[in-house]
C-alpha cells in the first residue's frame, strides 16, 4: 500500500529556513568550542510601531551582547532593512564594540526609494551577526533578530468646484480641482495628474497638470475640443508618486445637442374655402451666445384628419431660416365629415441641432365635404328640373286660354 502525503509549501519553506539556521549555529557552536571568548547574547531588536504611512520615521532600537577575542577573530553587529525582494534599502554601520551595547536610529522612508505594490509595501528589518576566525578563514552571517513592518502611501481626495455634469454642444466649462491628504488633509503642492477625456473607452484628449500653492488645477474644457456628443468620461489620475497613492477620479459628462427654436412670423388665419393658408415660420438656434439661422435645411410637413396622414410637403428653410407653407384645403382629402386639419412641421436634426417638431390644429370654416357637395349638386339640378316643367306648364295653358278668344276662318259665318 502506497500513501500519498500533502506537504504545503510554506511549511517547507520554514523547515528549510529553521534548517539552515540550525546548520549555522551548530557550525558556530563548533567553532565557539574552540574560542572561548565568542558568544553573541540577549538580543533585542524593537520598532515603535509595525505600520507607517510613507512620511513618516521609522525608529528602532536594538541592544545585544557581544564577546569575542580580537586576537584572532573578528565579530560585530548590523542592521538592516530590506524589501520582499531581498533587496537592501538601509544599512546600520557596523557594531564591534565588545559587550553590552545598545542603539537606537531613526529612518526616513522617503529616502528608502520603495518599490510599492497595490498601495502597500511589506519591509523586514534584522539584526544580523557577523563572525570571521582568522586562522580557519571562516566566515559566519547569521540572523539573530528579524521584524515585519508595512508601510502605506498616502490616500488623496479630491473637489471639484464650477463643474457641470450636463453641457450643450458649443459649450465650455471652466472647473477647478482641489486635491488634499486623506491622512494630514493638507493641500498637494506642485504635483503632477494626468487629465483625459474619452467616449466610448476612446481617449479623445490628454494633458498633465500641476497643482499650485493651493493644491488646485483648473481646466477649461470644451464640447468641440475635448468631448463628443453624448456620454463621456473625465478622468483626473496620480501615478507613480513616491508619497501619494495610484489614484483616479472618474466624472461623468453628457454633451446635448443644440436646442432648435421656431417662431411663428406669419399666419393668416381668415380660413375660409376658397382662401389660401399661409404660414410663416423662422427657425434658429444659439451658438458661442449668438443666434443663428438654420439655413437650407430640410423640413417635412404632415397633414392628418381623425389621426391618418392625408397629405405631407417638404419643404426647405431659406438662408435665412425662413420656412413659407402655402396649401388649400381643398387639396386635403378629408374623412367623413371631418372640417379640421392637424399639421406636424417635423424637423429631424442635424449631427448638431437636436430635432424639433411643432404642430398646429386649423378648423376649416364654411367648408363643405366633398359628399355633401355632390348631394346639393343633385338636389339642385332635381329642384331645377321641376321649376322648368312647371314654367312650361304654366306657359302651355296660358297660351291655351289666349287661343279661345278667336275663330279659325272656317268657324266664321259671314252674312249678306
Amino acid at each position: 500500500m502506497s500513501f500519498y502525503i500533502l506537504i504545503n509549501k510554506s511549511d517547507v519553506n520554514k523547515k528549510i529556513k529553521v534548517g539552515i539556521l540550525s546548520y549555522i549555529l551548530f557550525v558556530i557552536i563548533l567553532l565557539t568550542s574552540s574560542v572561548n571568548g565568542f558568544s553573541c547574547i540577549n538580543t533585542s531588536l524593537v520598532t515603535d510601531k509595525d505600520t507607517y504611512y510613507n512620511y513618516e520615521k521609522i525608529k528602532i532600537n536594538a541592544s545585544w551582547e557581544l564577546y569575542y577575542d580580537s586576537g584572532f577573530e573578528n565579530s560585530y553587529i548590523r542592521i538592516q532593512i530590506i524589501d520582499n525582494f531581498d533587496k537592501i534599502l538601509w544599512n546600520s554601520s557596523k557594531y564591534y564594540a565588545i559587550g553590552i551595547s545598545e542603539k537606537n536610529w531613526t529612518v526616513d522612508i522617503q529616502l528608502l526609494n520603495i518599490n510599492y505594490s497595490n498601495f502597500s509595501n511589506m519591509l523586514f528589518i534584522k539584526m544580523y551577526n557577523y563572525y570571521e576566525d582568522t586562522d580557519s578563514s571562516v566566515v559566519i552571517d547569521a540572523f539573530k533578530e528579524i521584524l515585519t513592518i508595512n508601510i502605506y502611501k498616502r490616500g488623496i481626495t479630491c473637489q471639484l468646484t464650477d463643474f457641470k455634469q450636463t453641457l450643450i454642444y458649443g459649450e465650455t466649462n471652466y472647473f477647478t480641482a482641489t486635491f488634499f491628504s486623506t491622512e494630514t488633509s493638507a493641500p498637494l503642492i506642485n504635483e503632477t495628474f494626468s487629465l483625459m477625456t474619452s467616449c466610448n473607452k476612446e481617449i479623445i484628449f490628454q494633458t498633465n497638470l500641476t497643482t499650485n500653492e493651493n493644491g488646485v488645477i483648473a481646466f477649461n474644457i470644451s464640447t468641440i475640443s475635448h468631448l463628443n456628443l453624448g456620454s463621456n468620461e473625465l478622468t483626473i489620475s496620480m501615478k507613480n508618486s513616491m508619497i501619494y497613492n495610484d489614484t483616479t477620479f472618474s466624472n461623468e459628462l453628457y454633451v446635448k445637442k443644440i436646442p432648435v427654436f421656431v417662431n411663428i412670423t406669419k399666419f393668416e388665419d381668415n380660413l375660409e374655402e376658397a382662401n389660401l393658408i399661409k404660414i410663416q415660420l423662422y427657425y434658429y438656434y444659439f451658438f458661442n451666445q449668438s443666434k443663428k439661422p438654420i439655413e437650407n435645411e430640410n423640413i417635412k410637413i404632415v397633414f392628418y384628419s381623425n389621426t391618418t396622414s392625408d397629405y405631407e410637403l417638404n419643404l426647405m428653410t431659406n438662408q435665412s431660416g425662413f420656412l413659407n407653407i402655402v396649401f388649400s384645403p381643398k387639396n386635403i382629402i378629408f374623412q367623413a365629415t371631418e372640417k379640421s386639419i392637424h399639421i406636424d412641421i417635423i424637423f429631424n436634426g442635424t449631427g448638431q441641432l437636436e430635432n424639433k417638431t411643432i404642430s398646429f390644429n386649423l378648423k376649416i370654416e364654411n367648408f363643405l365635404y366633398q359628399g355633401i357637395s355632390n348631394l346639393f349638386f343633385l338636389t339642385n339640378i332635381s329642384l331645377f328640373s321641376i321649376l322648368i316643367m312647371l314654367i312650361s306648364l304654366i306657359s302651355l295653358k296660358v297660351y291655351n286660354l289666349q287661343r279661345s278668344k278667336f275663330k279659325l276662318i272656317r268657324d266664321l259665318t259671314f252674312k249678306f
